[in-house]
């Protein structure tokens, strides 16, 4: 489908949310701060047996953030690793287990791009204008979502709604590197439709990915393009019926280069349509919903490899589709099932089927299909006041392979003397062998339809405690210590020529995060985590999982219309795969195996003014003293990069 007809399907749609608008959640007290990635559905993220990090739209303009890469480097628990600039591939490592481990969701709608090799979603090429909000659940969820979930969960949720009936909004930024960037849209509320309508663009020069000291520089920059549009709403028929609908498109236009080797010829799209309907069925005055879904996920990546200085060859264009169609039944109902207790339920049936096709000059052409069923059951129960009880059970079954099971259990006891509660949670979870991973050959791959699931098994423990100090002021701590264990990880045996489950991961940490605040004064906060990833048959560190990772967050309000923040950064030493300055085989850098990247410190500043109602101004400086690094090795940091802008909200 050509990406006018995207387009015209996105005005065409009905318009919607998957779950609650996140804007009815900002209703809520601070101290009562409302989640919906955990449970599938509305809760409270103090009555939940996990960690939630919630990065709201103010949030995201107070910062400056852009891509979904500069949001979720901020996040603790998160390893980042971004090959370059905007638009390459940017993978996540969730509390130290696999970047394939990490599910990506659009408004819990499922992401992972079926046509990867490893089944990851690559989360440099989004861009942040059209959300309301992203929420990040870490530890394991397959037994809310099913495969991918091992490590954690990565919620994009859109705008939708609002307090008026047209509720306009835009935004225009220029900086340097020939950056520019504008987003327009609107969002409101009449009697019987609430909606939201974004259409966003960013543009940037870049810079060479390359480290400065591999050879054979060729001086080249590479840049990116972004174009997102995205519509949603909900349709009220009757006091029982609503209809929601939700379409976006994005198209990334990106510039890269080899590992350790500067290249002009290297490009590549990648594209995205995801759509959904689904009708809602509330009843009993609001206490039971039904919702039917339908919808896909369609991708598009093409590789570009044309000859240049240092590739006087190239190779075909490299072309990978997938297509994920699906539908569920989902039912949620909340109740009293005896005196001073409350309960709610969820459960539902889901069916997806993923058809992927690959084609490139160096490996046969992979064209195949597969379907799934699952079965899931999540309760929430508050048992007494103090003490709040979560479990959830799922049962997938997939075509090619043995059915899996798995579950999570939790607890959450409330601490009023203290200002905060404590948790413990323990549950299952696992990843799929991917259609590629199966089926894949080449002259240096064999297939392996006999691939099992990736296996995990996790236990984490938390403390929160919080202190009113003064009127205005306030001060929290939180704790949490997570340990998994992963059996059964595929991994390429060179001896046999194909994937294989032969590896297994022991992880354990910690994290710890400090807040204090000053009504309408400043806010800060720090944290701190750290990560011990081992391969559980060597005893060695698993690769790009620093065991020291800290961050540190000041906001000042010196008057009512200016707002300052700083924010740095540390990402400590890591294991990854070096390569030397030059090469005896030819232009570039040469391989050296594995070894220790150092350590590097960043500073981000960002300011904004408001200039009327509803008119501000903005200035956001990134790696603020130019820090020189590279992640992963041999690929260069962003360099220091400056915008400036306006924001209009009506």
């Amino acid at each position: 489908m050509t990406a006018h007809r995207y387009i015209s399907a996105i005005l065409a749609l009905p318009l919607s949310t998957v779950l609650a608008p996140a804007v009815h959640a900002d209703a809520a007290a601070e101290d009562e701060q409302i989640i919906v990635t955990a449970m599938r559905g509305k809760s409270s993220a103090e009555s939940v047996a996990a960690r939630t990090e919630v990065i709201t739209r103010d949030l995201i303009e107070q910062k400056g953030y852009v891509t979904a890469a500069d949001v979720l480097k901020t996040v603790p628990g998160l390893s980042v690793v971004q090959s370059g600039g905007a638009g390459t591939l940017t993978s996540v490592f969730s509390r130290g287990t696999n970047s394939k481990h990490t599910l990506a969701l659009f408004d819990g709608i499922r992401m992972n791009d079926a046509s990867t090799p490893n089944g990851q979603f690559n989360f440099g090429s989004d861009t942040l204008g059209d959300l309301e909000r992203v929420e990040v659940l870490r530890g394991p969820a397959s037994a809310v979502y099913g495969s991918d979930a091992i490590g954690g969960v990565i919620n994009f949720i859109p705008r939708i709604g609002g307090e008026e009936a047209f509720m306009p909004y835009a935004e225009l930024a220029a900086g340097n590197l020939d950056t520019y960037r504008g987003l327009a849209g609107a969002r409101g509320s009449t009697g019987v439709l609430a909606y939201g309508v974004t259409a966003e663009y960013f543009e940037t020069g870049g810079f060479n990915n390359v480290a400065s000291r591999i050879a054979d520089d060729l001086g080249e920059r590479d840049g990116s393009r972004f174009l997102t549009l995205t519509a949603n709403g909900e349709l009220t028929l009757s006091d029982a019926l609503t209809l929601r609908g939700l379409a976006r498109f994005r198209r990334a236009k990106s510039d890269f280069d080899d590992t350790a080797l500067d290249r002009e010829g290297r490009s590549g799209t990648d594209r995205y349509f995801v759509w959904r309907i689904a009708p809602r069925l509330t009843l009993l005055d609001g206490r039971y919903q039904g919702d039917l879904e339908f919808g896909q996920v369609d991708n598009k990546r093409v590789d570009h490899n044309d000859p240049d200085a240092n590739n006087s060859f190239g190779s075909p264009d490299a072309t990978s589709t997938g297509l994920r169609t699906f539908a569920a039944w989902r039912n949620r109902i909340s109740f009293t099932p005896v005196d001073g207790a409350e309960a709610t339920l969820s459960g539902g049936i889901e069916w997806q089927k993923e058809k992927v096709r690959s084609l490139s000059g160096t490996t046969e052409t992979l064209a195949r299909a597969e379907k799934q069923t699952a079965l899931y059951a999540l309760a929430q129960v508050s048992v007494v006041e103090r003490l709040e009880l979560n479990g959830s059970l799922r049962h997938d079954d997939p075509e090619a392979f043995k059915s899996v099971t798995t579950w999570n259990s939790g607890a959450v006891l409330r601490l009023p003397e203290i200002g905060g509660r404590a948790y413990v949670a323990y549950g299952k979870s696992f990843k799929a062998p991917t259609l590629s991973e199966r089926f894949t050959e080449s002259a240096w791959n064999i297939g392996n339809p006999g691939l099992r699931p990736e296996h995990g098994k996790s236990f984490e423990a938390g403390l929160d405690a919080g202190a009113d100090i003064g009127s205005a002021g306030w001060v929290g701590v939180t704790a949490t210590y997570f340990d998994t264990k992963i059996r059964n990880l595929i991994e390429y045996d060179s001896a046999a020529l194909q994937n294989r489950n032969i590896g297994r991961a022991a992880i354990d940490g910690y994290e710890v995060s400090l807040s204090a605040r000053a009504e309408g004064v400043a806010e800060f906060k720090v944290n701190y985590t750290r990560t011990d990833a081992v391969n559980d048959a060597t005893g060695a560190r698993l690769l790009r999982r620093p065991k020291h990772g800290w961050s540190a967050s000041l906001t000042v309000t010196p008057i009512s219309a200016l707002s300052l923040s700083a924010d740095y950064f540390r990402r400590g030493s890591r294991e990854d795969v070096l390569y030397e300055n030059t090469s005896p085989w030819g232009p570039g850098g040469g391989y050296l195996g594995n070894g220790t990247v150092a350590a590097y410190d960043l500073v981000n500043i960002s300011a904004r003014y408001t200039v009327s109602d509803g008119i501000e101004l903005f200035a956001n400086l990134r790696n603020a003293f130019d820090e020189s690094y590279e992640e992963p090795d041999s690929y260069r940091g962003a360099p220091r990069t400056w915008q400036l802008g306006a924001r209009a909200r009506f």
